[in-house]
């Protein structure tokens, strides 16, 4: 591109769309506190607004152009106070292409260009497809094999790069087993709650005792048909967000394409992953799947909220080591011992898990007597939980790098280089000191900086020693002392 450029005129249509979504709450508001009286007038301030947006989102495109040079990428926007900003070809670290349905409608796409710790530099809402591939050839200097997102399936059949892609009976499967559910089931109860007070009174207690009269197999009916809804609604969920979910290996980067309704790309830099995660959920543990994710240090909170960091939404056990080798290789071979927590650090895990259900349980057994029998099942949840958490804690330690293994409700494996370890710190309490334990933090690098951190609780104090001794290569790891626990195995 010689010349600047300006984005399709569609933007104008995308950006009067954002603006109402994001007003639309208030002006509901409006529409019921306000009397029906004066209902003309919230109609007529809805109007003006939209062609508020309209001119404001006009004047935007026309003064928003962008241009490639040699070096760089230049782009300049405002409407009153003009940004002038210049993005160097060396910075940039991923560029990421999206169509939602009104994108494709246009044959357009959005185009997110992200620099090494800067997150989002560069957005442009709405460029024609080719052009948007174009643009990604010239600044990443390559062209992927999955480039267009309209490619048939008999084209991705036959690629030159490692990949893997996802089958549709295992995506209904990952959707089937996601544990949404629960969050769906959270968010109904609470819209039912937010809407009781938009409900007249007559309604709700005629519509409260028609409930209450029913049988209870009838209700018992009604709650399974919820639930089954909410499931159904959860796979659905998961299938439009991974649809033809694909990951290739690229030299530099791994280039991930997904989605049913917004088709997306988007290239994770090598560089920038911080650390592997392998993720075994209490509900596919025992089918024996996994999910396999990526920490990678993002530059803005947007980043982290998409599912750039899955790089496979489900695969067998079996599986995990044949992905790792082909995608990440350095990775792979996660098949070694692991050192375990004392069996003296049982008791914290269980005391853990048990105090909150305890504490909760002394106001039921005051107020509802009658559903103690509930809390005895959730002692019995949390006791397992409890225990689970304390046999799936342990470490491995290698030459260049640790992995960890931890429970909160999934099991978590995460493999983590040296070089990505921020800090480590090593924590004790009176009590940890007696016996002879600790609890070691590590930290690596993540979204905006925050990082992210795990935790091995109980750890002996001996294997502490030695991950920080590791760490701070104070002393060669091959003779630092094992744990008197080990010593006994």
């Amino acid at each position: 591109m010689s010349k600047p450029k300006r984005m399709h005129p569609a933007f104008i249509l995308f950006h009067v769309i954002r603006s109402l979504r994001e007003t639309i709450l208030p002006f509901i508001a409006a529409i019921i506190a306000i009397p029906k009286e004066h209902f003309f007038f919230v109609i007529i301030g809805l109007i003006a607004l939209a062609l508020l947006f309209t001119i404001f989102s006009t004047l935007s495109w026309w003064r928003f152009t962008y241009e490639v040079t040699n070096d760089e990428l230049r782009i300049e926007s405002g409407i009153f106070i003009r940004k002038k900003r210049y993005i160097s070809k060396g910075r940039i670290q991923s560029i990421d292409i999206s169509a939602n349905v009104l994108h494709r409608i246009f044959k357009l796409a959005k185009v997110q260009i992200e620099t090494a710790g800067s997150g989002a530099e560069g957005t442009l809402t709405a460029i024609k497809l080719s052009e948007a591939e174009d643009l990604r050839t010239e600044l990443k200097g390559y062209q992927t094999n999955d480039a267009d997102l309209e490619k048939t399936e008999e084209t991705m059949k036959t690629p030159d790069v490692p990949f893997f892609q996802i089958s549709n009976k295992r995506l209904f499967l990952a959707g089937s087993t996601s544990g949404s559910i629960g969050v769906l089931a959270g968010l109904f109860a609470f819209a039912v709650s937010e809407m009781e007070q938009f409900i007249p009174d007559n309604f709700y207690d005629n519509t409260v005792e028609w409930v209450v009269g029913l049988s209870i197999a009838f209700l018992i009916i009604v709650i399974v048909g919820i639930l089954l809804l909410l499931w159904l609604l959860g796979i659905a969920g998961t299938m439009i967000k991974f649809w033809n979910f694909r990951i290739e290996r690229h030299e530099k980067e791994l280039f991930i394409t997904r989605g049913l309704l917004e088709k997306k790309q988007t290239t994770i830099p090598l560089n920038r992953i911080q650390a592997i995660g392998i993720e075994e959920s209490i509900i596919r543990q025992p089918l024996g799947y996994a999910k396999v994710f990526a920490e990678v240090a993002a530059g803005s909170a947007e980043e982290a909220n998409e599912f750039s960091s899955v790089l496979f939404p489900m695969l067998k056990e079996s599986e995990v080591e044949e992905f790792l080798k082909t995608i990440l290789p350095t990775h792979a071979h996660v098949d070694g011992a692991w050192h375990a927590i004392p069996k003296r650090g049982l008791t914290y895990y269980l005391l853990r898990s048990l105090i909150p259900v305890c504490l909760i349980s002394v106001p039921v057994y005051i107020f509802f007597p009658g559903f103690m029998w509930a809390v005895a099942i959730v002692l019995l949840l949390a006791f397992t939980l409890g225990y689970l958490s304390f046999r799936d804690t342990g470490f491995q330690l290698e030459k260049k790098r640790m992995l960890l293994q931890y429970r909160q409700i999934s099991k978590k494996t995460m493999i983590i280089f040296h070089r990505r370890i921020q800090s480590m710190e090593k924590k004790q309490h009176a009590l940890h000191r007696k016996q002879d334990v600790a609890t070691l933090s590590v930290s690596i690098l993540g979204t905006n900086s925050v990082g992210a951190h795990y935790y091995l609780k109980e750890l002996a104090e001996a294997d502490a020693d030695k991950l920080a001794n590791w760490y701070s290569h104070r002393k060669r790891v091959e003779d630092m002392p094992y744990s008197k626990d080990e010593k006994e195995k």
